[in-house]
C-alpha cells in the first residue's frame, strides 16, 4: 500500500534591524532548484513524483470513467455531459482542459525524478536505492495511465515547448514503464515495493495489449476480445508469489492536503453520479441509493462495487477525502486469467478467477454455473476494477456501448477513440499550434 504523507510546514523570518525599510527583509526560505538536486533529497523527490502522479492518475481516472459507463452526468457543467455521452474528441472541452495540467505535470516529474535519482546512483551518490526504486514505480503507473486515455501527447520540459509523439507512437509510453519497472527491479527492493514494480510491470504489459487492440480505432473485437501476454501473465504470478494476500496498492488523498478530482466531482460538486449499469440513484437523482450489479451467480449486489461506492465514496465526512485502489491482487488473477482463457486454458482461468471470487466471498464460477467464460472475465474486471480506468478499454475490445452513450458518438461509432490534446496545451505549445521559428 502507498501512502502520500506531506508535512507542509513553512516559518517566516523577518529580521528587520539594520534595515532602512520594513520591506528591506530577506527571505530566508528561498532556495535555488539546484540546491536540491543532490542525494540528500533523494527522499523528497521520491515523495514529490508521488504527489504529482497521484494529481495526474486521478485526473486521468476522472476523464476515463467519464467517458465510460462507470460515471453519469447529473446535471452540472455540461463539459462532463459531452464526455459522458461518448463525445470525446473536442479539444476545447473544459473538463479536459481543467484537469490535464495535472497529467502533464505527473509525466514530468516523474521522468525528471527518475532522470536525477538514477544519475546520483550511477555517480555511486546515492546510499540507499529505495527512493529511486520508488520513483521507478511511480513512473510506470503514470505512463500508462496517460497512454490509456490520450490520443496524443507533447511531452515539455517546464518552460521548454516538445514535440507531439504521434498517435502511432503513444505504444511507447508503455514500453517506458516496462523498462521503468524493470529498472526499478534491478535495484532489488524486496517486499511490498518488489510486489508493486512487479504488479506495475504486468498493468503495463497487459494495457499494451489493450491499447494495440482499439488503436487506431476502430477497435478490433476479434478472438472474442481477449488480449495474451505470456509475460504479463508471469509478471502477475510472481506479484502473487511475494504477497498471496488480497492487497491493494492505493493512492490517499488526505483532508485539506490532496484533492481527488474524481471525488470532487462526484461527491462534492455533484456534476457525476455512478452510473445506472452499477447501482440505483436517489430519487433526486444526484446519489447512488443501492447497487444495481448483482453477481451472475449468487445474485447478490456486487461487494465490490457496494464497497467503492458506499465505504469510500459516499461516506460520511468531508468530500474529497478518499483512497483510491491503483493496482490490486484481484486485477493479477484477472491478468493470468485472461492470458488463460486466450489459450483455450479453462482449468487456469477458472482457478485464477475463483481465487479473485474467493477474496470477495462468492461462490467459485465452473462451466456448469451457467455463465460462459468470456462472460465471467467481462464481469469480474467490470465489478473488481471499478473505478480504476480500466473500463473504457474494455468496453472497446469487448464490443459494448455504455449504456449514457449518443449512437452517433464517436465513442459508439468509432470504438477505441480516446481523448485529444486538449486546447489550452495546443495554444502554449509552438510545435502543436505551427508558431514555431
Amino acid at each position: 500500500m502507498v501512502r502520500a504523507t506531506v508535512a507542509a510546514s513553512a516559518l517566516a523570518v523577518s529580521l528587520l534591524a539594520g534595515c532602512d525599510s520594513a520591506l528591506e527583509v530577506e527571505n530566508v526560505t528561498a532556495i535555488e532548484a539546484d540546491d536540491v538536486r543532490n542525494a540528500e533529497s533523494a527522499e523528497l523527490w521520491a515523495n514529490g513524483s508521488l504527489i504529482a502522479v497521484q494529481e495526474g492518475w486521478d485526473a486521468m481516472l476522472l476523464l476515463l470513467s467519464a467517458a465510460s459507463d462507470e460515471l453519469r452526468f447529473v446535471g452540472q457543467f455540461a463539459w462532463w455531459d459531452e464526455l459522458d455521452r461518448g463525445d470525446l474528441t473536442s479539444p476545447d472541452n473544459a473538463g479536459l482542459n481543467e484537469v490535464f495540467p495535472s497529467i502533464g505535470a505527473a509525466q514530468w516529474f516523474a521522468e525528471e525524478a527518475i532522470g536525477l535519482l538514477d544519475s546520483l546512483n550511477q555517480a555511486g551518490e546515492l546510499v540507499d536505492p529505495e527512493p529511486l526504486a520508488r520513483a521507478y514505480l511511480y513512473g510506470a503507473i503514470i505512463y500508462p495511465t496517460l497512454a490509456d486515455g490520450m490520443e496524443d501527447y507533447a511531452p515539455s520540459d517546464l518552460t521548454e515547448a516538445g514535440p507531439p509523439l504521434g498517435p502511432d507512437n503513444m505504444v511507447g509510453l508503455y514500453d517506458s514503464a516496462i523498462d521503468f519497472a524493470t529498472a526499478g527491479l534491478a535495484l532489488q527492493p524486496g517486499g511490498d515495493l518488489e510486489r508493486d514494480l512487479l504488479a506495475a510491470r504486468a498493468r503495463a504489459r497487459h494495457a499494451r495489449q489493450v491499447w494495440q487492440r482499439i488503436r487506431p480505432p476502430p477497435a478490433d473485437v476479434s478472438g472474442e476480445g481477449f488480449v495474451a501476454d505470456a509475460e504479463a501473465a508471469a509478471d502477475a504470478r510472481a506479484a502473487l508469489a511475494v504477497d498471496p494476500s488480497d492487497w491493494r496498492l492505493e493512492f490517499d488523498f488526505p483532508l485539506f492536503i490532496l484533492l481527488s478530482r474524481t471525488a470532487e466531482v462526484t461527491n462534492c460538486l455533484v456534476s457525476m453520479r455512478f452510473g445506472d449499469r452499477y447501482v440505483y440513484p436517489t430519487a433526486d437523482n444526484q446519489r447512488a441509493d443501492s447497487v444495481r450489479l448483482r453477481d451472475p451467480i449468487d445474485d447478490v449486489p456486487d461487494p465490490t462495487v457496494d464497497r467503492v461506492v458506499f465505504q469510500i465514496f459516499q461516506v460520511p465526512g468531508p468530500c474529497p477525502f478518499k483512497t483510491l485502489t491503483v493496482l490490486s491482487a484481484q486485477e493479477m488473477h484477472l491478468i493470468a486469467a485472461e492470458d488463460a482463457l486466450a489459450g483455450a486454458d479453462t482449468a487456469t482461468f477458472a482457478a485464477a478467477v475463483n481465487q479473485v471470487r474467493a477474496f470477495e466471498g462468492l461462490t467459485a464460477w465452473s462451466a456448469a454455473s451457467g455463465v460462459t467464460a468470456r462472460d465471467m472475465l467481462i464481469h469480474e474486471r467490470q465489478a473488481r476494477l471499478f473505478l480504476t480506468g480500466r473500463r473504457l478499454g474494455d468496453l472497446y475490445r469487448f464490443d459494448i456501448d455504455s449504456d449514457s452513450w449518443d449512437p452517433e458518438s464517436v465513442a459508439a461509432t468509432e470504438p477505441g477513440t480516446l481523448y485529444p490534446i486538449p486546447r489550452d496545451e495546443i495554444n502554449a505549445n509552438c510545435y502543436l499550434n505551427g508558431s514555431c521559428g
